[in-house]
């Protein structure tokens, strides 16, 4: 009878729970034909629109269209209006609306001379792009812009005079722009934003609050700021909960591994990280949702090089949006990542406070932690051998055990 070495036995469990987590991955896809960051993108009838960003000070007028059926890019005609950078774009109904950033009025193709502020329709059934009416306030780039429910809410961004805090609405049906009540908090730029239900959020972009904007009552109200001061990063909304992927903290150092990728519920207003970016955060990346999996690439990495491999992950994977049908069993809410792992943990799909204790495969504990806030706090495992672990947690109201690898 052949015996297996320590060694082989974790391998093989290693590749047994990898099995079961596959949908809990990063995918990598091919790398896209355009090195950039600041790009801006989005998706119509199962495909996807990229509005390329600039890698260096120069404009650009490229557009993409992205078939993920065989993971293909194809190139459009340019945009016709000003070639540019930093620019900034959402979709709503079918179309596209961006514009903005930074550009020259001469629409040369060297350094970008002013900051802009027009508006522009692209419609992605017929390729069409169109003009809209220009907002009667100063040019900027990256500002918040997030169209929905028939109004475009556009506010803050970097100026020639410093970053800016007004906040404007442009109704889509009607083409007028509005003033609306300045975004609380000082003056900010490249901050976060997404939409859920009746209600716009923004947040970060050097500035510590987070807030939400109803359109019904035209009210600000402060939401929690676990993400402090985020900035330049990418969002999207799904299931009814807003995500935020990658960017750096407010003195632009790239945010922790494990708060890469996190998402916020407005039900419970919490916020939670889910699995991490591969190769760590990025400054100015890109992303999209295209049936279910949201596609990420370009932007700076953790050495300030340009990052150009594209990933995707299955959001309805996620632990949040997991039925659960006994709400005081843990089961199906845990997730335990990275899996495995040679140097920490992270453990979310618990709110609240939790005790946890790491248990060899022996029956001994060796690890105990009291009061942990499992959404966000990392657990270094880099003293433990190498070898499959069960993971114990407890909370006021349940008890679940996950099994994990250190590698």
């Amino acid at each position: 009878m052949k015996i297996l070495s320590a060694k082989c036995v974790v391998t093989f469990l290693t590749l047994a729970l990898m099995g079961n987590m596959n949908a809990q991955n990063w995918e990598q896809l091919d790398d896209p034909p355009f090195y950039k960051h600041h790009s801006n993108g989005f998706t119509y009838d199962g495909v996807a629109y990229v509005f390329e960003g600039t890698y260096t000070e120069d404009s650009s007028k490229e557009v993409w269209k992205y078939t993920p059926e065989d993971d293909s890019w194809t190139q459009l005609p340019e945009f016709p209006g000003l070639g540019r950078a930093i620019s900034i774009g959402d979709d709503w109904d079918g179309k596209y609306y961006h514009g903005f950033g930074k550009g020259d009025p001469d629409d040369s193709e060297g350094p970008f001379a002013d900051y802009l502020n027009d508006l522009w329709e692209f419609d992605p059934a017929t390729e069409t792009h169109t003009q809209l009416p220009s907002c009667p306030c100063e040019g900027r780039s990256h500002p918040a812009f997030s169209a929905h429910n028939g109004k475009i809410m556009m506010g803050s961004g970097s100026t020639f005079n410093g970053d800016l805090k007004d906040w404007w609405e442009y109704d889509i049906a009607t083409q007028v722009w509005t003033q609306k009540e300045d975004i609380p908090g000082g003056d900010r730029h490249h901050p976060f934003f997404f939409a859920v239900d009746n209600k716009v959020y923004v947040g970060g972009g050097h500035q510590f609050n987070w807030l939400e904007w109803n359109l019904d009552t035209e009210q600000w109200t402060p939401i929690d700021d676990t993400p402090e001061g985020r900035v330049a990063g990418s969002q999207f909304a799904f299931g009814g909960r807003g995500f935020l992927l990658g960017g750096d903290d407010f003195t632009h150092n790239h945010v922790p591994d494990v708060e890469s990728f996190m998402s916020y519920d407005p039900q419970t207003d919490e916020w939670q990280s889910h699995m991490p970016l591969p190769n760590g955060s990025r400054w100015a990346n890109s992303s999209f949702v295209l049936d279910g999996y949201v596609y990420f690439f370009g932007g700076l990495d953790d050495d300030d090089s340009s990052d150009n491999t594209m990933w995707r992950f299955d959001l309805e994977s996620l632990d949040v949006f997991a039925s659960v049908e006994d709400e005081g069993n843990l089961e199906n809410k845990i997730s335990l990542f990275p899996n495995p792992s040679n140097d920490f943990i992270l453990i979310s799909g618990v709110t609240g406070q939790a005790s946890v204790e790491i248990i060899s495969l022996t029956g001994e504990t060796v690890l105990t932690i009291e009061n942990l806030r499992t959404d966000r706090s990392k657990i270094d495992i880099s003293s433990l051998r190498a070898g499959i672990y069960n993971v114990r947690i407890e909370t006021p109201d349940a008890k679940e055990v996950v099994r994990f690898v250190k590698s």
